[in-house]
């Protein structure tokens, strides 16, 4: 089944509800899949933005182990913004 009929088909089902809460499930419903697939989409998007090889790389920043990174910007911070 193509997607055409998929929405030809759902669209004749749908109409011939009567019953307006059922419908205003299946609303809920609706959305929440398609609220749900493009948070999907978009993290997928993103990753696949992202070349491989910069996704890979490592950086060497030449600081030993025993430093804290956060302090460190804390403090590069406070020196150069006050």
């Amino acid at each position: 089944m193509s997607a055409i009929e998929i929405k030809y088909s759902l669209f004749k089902d749908i109409d011939s509800i009567s019953d307006e809460r059922m419908l205003q499930r299946i609303s809920v419903l609706v959305k929440s899949i398609l609220a749900t697939s493009r948070v999907k989409s978009s993290a997928t998007d993103n990753a696949s933005e992202i070349p491989d090889f910069v996704r890979n790389m490592s950086v060497n920043t030449g600081l030993s182990g025993d430093i804290d990174a956060k302090d460190l910007m804390r403090e590069h911070w406070n020196e150069v913004y006050g």
